[in-house]
């Protein structure tokens, strides 16, 4: 596979995939693995994956292509480009990988699972060993479903958990509980120069310093957020009731398909154009900022968006 174009989305699903709203679909290797998370970074992509399947790698030559130099085929979601490259970056300690995020160091990634986060690092033999940060708390707040670094502070995390948001300091080597807690947390995001975290039964809340947390209310029916996006001005939340479309003012409107919202992402060239994954329910765009949607085929459970380079 060559290097992915910028202008294309990159879909976590069954397998990953890159391709553009009414074009095809590339399967990128030939894992079916569901995806739980991404990271698209100019020389690599790092997939997170459930049901035990670990942490992956596709990295990229100098050249703009990857190691194996061959050349991508079009493809049908169910197809794969060409032979299988992705690398395992996981141990035995890390199967189950719910949230991802990039960090300085090799392997540059600091992965969330049901018991925590962990960071790794290479031994002599060019295994990537982890260590995990998280064992001290309790159960609950070792449950990783999102990581959020710290724009102005790389080593600080906030962290959703089954047990709100905590922050990790000094890259997981300390701890602090935040006024977000007794509710699960499965989103986290920095916009508008504020942090938002989107919750199992409490709503969306935004805070200015990551640990004081003030409702941003409520969706429409309620539910579960398990996204959340910046588009212009507006917010959107990707809830078990569907896309829902706030300003930070507290009042929140459900556009789109009522399904399971699981991703939600803007392309970076228009504010109107997003593109939602359900499960189920596959992958859906919409080009006016969510007031009418099409379905795109081939897919059943999307879990992860990546949005085009700008």
């Amino acid at each position: 596979m060559s290097m992915i174009p910028r202008n294309n989305w990159i879909i976590g699903s069954k397998g990953v995939y890159h391709g553009t709203i009414g074009g095809s679909w590339t399967r990128i290797g030939a894992q079916e693995y569901g995806i739980s998370s991404l990271i698209r970074e100019p020389g690599r992509l790092v997939a997170g994956a459930s049901w035990g399947s670990g942490l992956w790698e596709w990295s990229f030559g100098s050249n703009g292509s990857d190691r194996s130099d061959q050349a991508a085929q079009t493809a049908r979601p169910d197809q794969a480009d060409q032979a299988d490259r992705w690398k395992q970056l996981h141990d035995e300690t890390l199967t189950e990988v719910m949230a991802i995020a990039s960090v300085a160091g090799t392997p540059g990634v600091v992965a969330g699972s049901p018991y925590g986060i962990a960071t790794g690092r290479l031994d002599d033999l060019g295994a990537v060993r982890w260590t995990h940060h998280s064992d001290a708390l309790r159960v609950n707040e070792r449950f990783t479903n999102a990581i959020l670094v710290h724009p102005d502070e790389p080593t600080t995390w906030l962290i959703g958990t089954e047990g709100g948001v905590m922050v990790a300091e000094d890259s997981g080597a300390s701890w602090r509980r935040t006024s977000l807690s007794g509710t699960a947390v499965r989103a986290v995001a920095f916009f508008h120069d504020q942090f938002w975290a989107g919750t199992d039964d409490r709503g969306i809340w935004r805070s200015e310093d990551g640990l004081r947390w003030d409702s941003a209310g409520h969706t429409p029916n309620g539910g579960a957020v398990f996204d959340l996006m910046q588009a212009g001005d507006d917010i959107v939340a990707a809830t078990e009731h569907g896309a829902a479309v706030g300003n930070g003012s507290g009042h929140w409107v459900r556009r789109g398909p009522r399904h399971l919202c699981a991703a939600v992402a803007c392309h970076p060239g228009s504010t109107a154009t997003w593109l939602a994954g359900a499960t189920p329910g596959g992958l859906w765009f919409t080009e006016d900022g969510g007031h009418t949607w099409r379905h795109v085929p081939g897919f059943v459970n999307v879990r992860a968006i990546i949005a085009p380079e700008a």
